[in-house]
C-alpha cells in the first residue's frame, strides 16, 4: 500500500501589525491542549540546547507540530497515512489547531512562503533561532544559517516508493521541478523589497552553503548533472568523491537533531562512502572540540548503514530519497559503499531490498500555500485544495512513473535545469529557449491526473486554477500591491495582513 505524508512549515505574522512573530510557551501549550482533548497526545519535544523548552508537541494523529528553524517559523510533520483523502482531513485539522493556538496570541499563519518583513541580520537571528544544537554544527561546517531566518516556508509531499522505482521516482520529482515551482511560487518580496524572483524561498541555498568548509555542500543543492539510473547512483552522487561527510553519532539514535554529546567529527573529514569503505576510524566528539580544547579523548567508529541513514537528509536539491532500515548490521557497509559505483548498476536496490522497512520521495520544491480570503472569495474549490495540491501532484506522477520518466526524458536534463531557474525568476511566464514554464507544467499536471483515482482529481484544482488565470500566490501578492497600494512597499504591512490563512473545512 502506498502511503503519504507532508511536512507543512508555515511562516507566520501578528494580525494587527503584520509584523514577524515569534510564538511562545503559551502556544505550545495550546497545541497539547488540543491533542489531549483529541486523545491523540504522545509528548512534547524539547530542544536539547534548551531542555526545559517546549519546541514541538508530538500526537499519534498529527506527528510533530513544532518549530523548523526558529520561533517564526512553524512546521508540522505529519505521520505516513493510506490515502490522499486522509492526509487531506489532517493537514485541515493541523491548520486548524495551529490557527487556533496562535489567534490567542493574535497572530496567524500567512499564504506566503516568505515573510515580507522578516529580517536576516545576526541580531534578528539570535532572537528567532531554535534551541537545536544542530545548528552549532552548521555554523562549524561554514554554513551561514540566517539565511532562511525570514520564514521561508515549504509544503514538502512525501509518497511511498518500491526499492526498485526510488532512483527513477526522485529523478521524476527532481525534473518535475519548474512545475512545481510554477504552481506554488509564493516569495515575490524578501527583508522589505521586491526581490526580483517569484519563488524568492528557493534562491536561499548560494548564501547558506557559499562559505562551507566543503564545496560539495553547495552543489548537492543544486540540480543533479544527469538523472539516476540506479540508487548506486543516487548514493555516489550525494557522497561519493569530492564530498564530505558531516559526522558520526557514537549512539545509535537517527535523529540528528538532537545530538547532545553524540556527535563525532571524523578524523580526515572523509565522504561517507569512504568512510563506509573501511573497519574503523577516529574522530572527536564536537563538543571537546567546541569547549574543551584540544579534546580530551579519541573516539573510534565503527561504519554502518546507520550512518548513511543518520545522513540521508544531507542534500538540499528538489527531492530527496528517504528511507528506515532495519538490521543495519548485517549490511556489509564496504560492499555497500563498493556498490555505489555511479555506473547504473542496480546492486545497491539488490543489498537494500531485505531491510528496507519504508521508502519514500520527499519532495522539496512546493513553496508552501494556505486558504487566504482573496482566494476562497475568487475560487472556493481551489482554496479548499491549496494544500494538498502538491502531494497529489506528487502522487499522480509517482503512479503514472513510467510516463512521467519517459516525459522528462524526451527533453534535454540541462533544459530542465534551466527550466527550474526560470521558474523560480518568473514562474510560469519563465522560458528556455522554446520550452515555456506554463507549457511543461501543463503536461506535467495532466500525467499526474492520470496516476490520480476520478475521485482525487479535486486535489488538483489549485493547480488547475494556476494555469487557468496564470497567476500563482507570489502572481497575487504583486498584483495586490499594484492595486491597492500602486505598488508601493509602504503596502508591504498591509499586503500581510491580507494574506492571513483561511481554515476551509473538509467538504
Amino acid at each position: 500500500m502506498k502511503l503519504h505524508g507532508a511536512e507543512i512549515e508555515k511562516t507566520i505574522a501578528a494580525e494587527e501589525t503584520g509584523q514577524p512573530f515569534r510564538v511562545g510557551p503559551a502556544y505550545f501549550e495550546r497545541l497539547r491542549a488540543a491533542a489531549e482533548a483529541r486523545g491523540t497526545f504522545v509528548e512534547v519535544h524539547h530542544g536539547d540546547l534548551d531542555p526545559k523548552g517546549c519546541i514541538g508537541v508530538m500526537s499519534s494523529d498529527l506527528g510533530e507540530q513544532g518549530l523548523d528553524n526558529g520561533y517564526g517559523l512553524l512546521e508540522t510533520a505529519l505521520p505516513p497515512l493510506p490515502t490522499l483523502d486522509v492526509l487531506y482531513e489532517r493537514q485541515l485539522l493541523d491548520l486548524n489547531t495551529v490557527q487556533e493556538a496562535l489567534a490567542a496570541e493574535g497572530a496567524s499563519t500567512l499564504n506566503m512562503a516568505i515573510h515580507p518583513l522578516g529580517r536576516r541580520d545576526f541580531d534578528s537571528y539570535r532572537e528567532q533561532v531554535a534551541p537545536k544544537g544542530i545548528y552549532r554544527y552548521i555554523w562549524y561546517r561554514g554554513w551561514d544559517h540566517t539565511s532562511g531566518m525570514d520564514g521561508r516556508s515549504q509544503n514538502s509531499p512525501s509518497t511511498s516508493v518500491d526499492v526498485d522505482e526510488a532512483a527513477m521516482a526522485v529523478s521524476v520529482v527532481i525534473g518535475a521541478g519548474a512545475a512545481f515551482i510554477g504552481l506554488c511560487a509564493n516569495s515575490p518580496f524578501e527583508e522589505g523589497r521586491v526581490s526580483g524572483a517569484k519563488e524568492t524561498r528557493l534562491l536561499m541555498w548560494e548564501r547558506m552553503f557559499g562559505g562551507s568548509r566543503a564545496k560539495s555542500d553547495l552543489e548537492k543543492a543544486k540540480f543533479p548533472t544527469q538523472p539516476f539510473q540506479s540508487l548506486g547512483d543516487y548514493f555516489h552522487w550525494m557522497f561519493g568523491p569530492g564530498t564530505n561527510m558531516h559526522f558520526a553519532h557514537a549512539s545509535s539514535t537517527q535523529d540528528y537533531r538532537g545530538i547532545g554529546a553524540s556527535l563525532i567529527i571524523v578524523e580526515g573529514n572523509p565522504g561517507l562512502l569512504e568512510f563506509l569503505s573501511r573497519a574503523e576510524w577516529r574522530g572527536y566528539r564536537f563538543d571537546d572540540l567546541m569547549t574543551n580544547f584540544p579534546p580530551r579523548e579519541t573516539v573510534r567508529v565503527a561504519p554502518s548503514l546507520r550512518h548513511l541513514e543518520l545522513l540521508q537528509w544531507a542534500q538540499f536539491t528538489g527531492a530527496r530519497v528517504r528511507f528506515q532500515l532495519d538490521r543495519h548490521e548485517e549490511i556489509p557497509a564496504a560492499e555497500f559503499a563498493a556498490a555505489c559505483r555511479g555506473d547504473g548498476s542496480r546492486d545497491v536496490e539488490k543489498m537494500l531490498a531485505p531491510y528496507v522497512k519504508a521508502m519514500w520521495i520527499e519532495g522539496r520544491d512546493p513553496g508552501a500555500n494556505f486558504p487566504d480570503r482573496e482566494l476562497l472569495d475568487i475560487d472556493e474549490q481551489a482554496a479548499r485544495s491549496i494544500i494538498i495540491a502538491p502531494s497529489a501532484l506528487q502522487a499522480g506522477l509517482l503512479r503514472n512513473l513510467s510516463a512521467a520518466s519517459q516525459f522528462l526524458h524526451s527533453h534535454d536534463w540541462n533544459d530542465l535545469a534551466a527550466l527550474r531557474a526560470a521558474a523560480i525568476r518568473d514562474g510560469l511566464d519563465g522560458r528556455v529557449g522554446n520550452l515555456s514554464v506554463r507549457a511543461f507544467t501543463e503536461r506535467i499536471l495532466e500525467i499526474a491526473a492520470q496516476g490520480l483515482l476520478r475521485a482525487e482529481h479535486k486535489f488538483l484544482a489549485y493547480f488547475e486554477y494556476v494555469l487557468r488565470t496564470g497567476k500563482n500566490g507570489a502572481d497575487r501578492q504583486l498584483a495586490w500591491l499594484d492595486r491597492y497600494h500602486s505598488g508601493s512597499l509602504s503596502g508591504l504591512p498591509e499586503l500581510v495582513k491580507s494574506r492571513v490563512a483561511v481554515p476551509a473545512s473538509v467538504k
